[in-house]
């Protein structure tokens, strides 16, 4: 076995021993007759709405990628479509595999090369943190458990501005970080249909021009509206439950779901989405049990909706794209 083989074979493991480590450390604390009577007192329509809010929250992330790539609203649907299957494929694949099929589907969709669709991911991804560090940022302001996430946002804020920072060097500056960019995707690259010395010019200069729109009106909105969508689908989400906690819960749910969902992790963030649950509701008194229930319902929610979104051929579309990446 080559050793790329042996290395993605270990992150794979790594991702499912975590997963069953996070399981296990939600489900110690979980008595199965109170798993059964949170899954019981379910209120379905509440569900409804919350799975209303999440498909909004994914076509939204579309029209963000979308703004970040500076294209016109005639390629939108291809946005939509690659965040769809993105979100459906990090559902079914361990370790977020859905970041290589969404860029990957743009490519095949647009008849484009992979340098804007790279870029315009990372980025993405880049807005996806600023965001979660906003949260956070409201949560330290208006909660009284905010002192616990402060040490937390701190590194996250510093973590974040260090890689804007250096993708803006890098993009600006014609000898910033190029033999270390070079060196780290050099290989990656010559598995895929790509010149790397070609790639890695071009891949330069569609970041710089994007980052010229990064901090634009009509994204910060975008961002914004994102942001109440989530907050309202998580207000659903523990509505179907009947917890009625104070206003921020909806929004400290949100951060720990959301900065776990960043770990390499099994199929559907198991385990990862358990244990968040946990620990973030457990500030507001909530049992184990019904944190549990909670969040395997909002894994159940999030994959119906993404299969709704992607509509039929969703796996073999998802199977192309991975193997096209190898």
């Amino acid at each position: 076995m080559k050793s790329t083989q042996w290395k993605r074979l270990a992150i794979l493991v790594a991702g499912f021993v975590l997963s069953i480590v996070f399981l296990w450390l939600a489900l110690r604390q979980v008595d199965q007759a109170g798993l059964h009577s949170a899954f019981y007192s379910l209120r379905i329509f509440s569900i409804f709405w919350c799975a209303i809010f999440l498909a909004a929250g994914v076509a939204m992330r579309s029209v963000r990628w979308g703004t970040i790539a500076r294209l016109g609203w005639t390629e939108q649907t291809h946005f939509f479509r690659a965040s769809t299957l993105g979100v459906f494929s990090n559902l079914i694949f361990p370790i977020r595999a859905g970041e290589v099929v969404r860029v990957f589907t743009l490519t095949k969709l647009n008849g484009t090369s992979l340098t804007l669709p790279i870029a315009s991911a990372l980025l993405d991804r880049l807005a996806d943190l600023f965001m979660l560090l906003l949260a956070a940022l409201v949560v330290y302001w208006i909660s009284p458990i905010g002192t616990l996430v402060g040490s937390w946002m701190s590194t996250m804020f510093i973590v974040a501005s260090t890689i804007l920072v250096l993708v803006a060097l890098y993009a600006r500056s014609s000898g910033f970080g190029e033999a270390l960019v070079t060196s780290l995707l050099s290989r990656t690259l010559r598995r895929w249909p790509v010149r790397p010395d070609l790639f890695l010019s071009e891949f330069r200069t569609e970041l710089h021009h994007l980052l010229k729109g990064l901090f634009s009106l009509r994204l910060v909105t975008i961002v914004l509206v994102i942001m109440v969508l989530d907050y309202a689908a998580f207000k659903m989400l523990l509505d179907a439950f009947q917890l009625h906690l104070a206003p921020e819960a909806p929004l400290v749910l949100w951060v720990f779901l959301a900065a776990g969902s960043a770990l390499p992790s099994a199929p559907g963030y198991v385990g990862v989405y358990q244990v968040a649950a946990v620990w973030a509701l457990s500030l507001f008194a909530v049992p184990a049990s019904v944190c549990v229930a909670l969040a395997t319902t909002l894994q159940l929610t999030i994959l119906v909706v993404s299969v709704l979104m992607v509509g039929p051929g969703a796996w073999s579309i998802c199977r192309r794209a991975l193997n096209t990446s190898k």
